[in-house]
């Protein structure tokens, strides 16, 4: 009987302890680009009808980036503001920005952006989605 009490509590602490891993691998990256030392947009081509998404978040290497504008447009053509609008340093992230509706179809993601200009170098923002 102890023997099972053990061995429950053992397979729950590493279900438990697994849980995060799992989360942390349900993102996907949907594309990078470089950023230039003036205003910039760029636009990431999505596209993948069968790749629904719950949330995107960016990530930032190189240097330090100034998010003005981000723009998701869905499969179905309807655009979606999300509302970053602030600095995101190099090795940084956003946090997880909830896209509307449950699960959504990205056709593209749009982004005007600016990168501090210094002895860094420039910038790259990528692009993550979370199924």
């Amino acid at each position: 009987m102890r023997f099972g009490l053990t061995s429950a509590i053992v397979a729950t602490f590493a279900c438990v302890s697994l849980a995060p891993a799992t989360a942390q691998a349900a993102w996907e990256q949907l594309g990078c680009r470089k950023v230039g030392f003036l205003v910039d947009k760029d636009v990431i081509h999505v596209g993948r009808a069968e790749g629904r998404f719950r949330s995107i978040r960016l990530q930032v290497s190189g240097n330090k980036v100034h998010m003005m504008d981000l723009k998701v447009i869905y499969a179905n053509g309807q655009p979606d503001d999300i509302p970053v609008r602030e600095e995101i340093r190099a090795g940084g992230q956003t946090r997880a920005l909830d896209l509307k509706g449950e699960r959504r179809a990205i056709k593209e993601i749009e982004m005007v952006y600016r990168s501090q200009p210094n002895f860094k170098g420039e910038a790259t923002v990528c692009v993550e989605g979370q199924t």
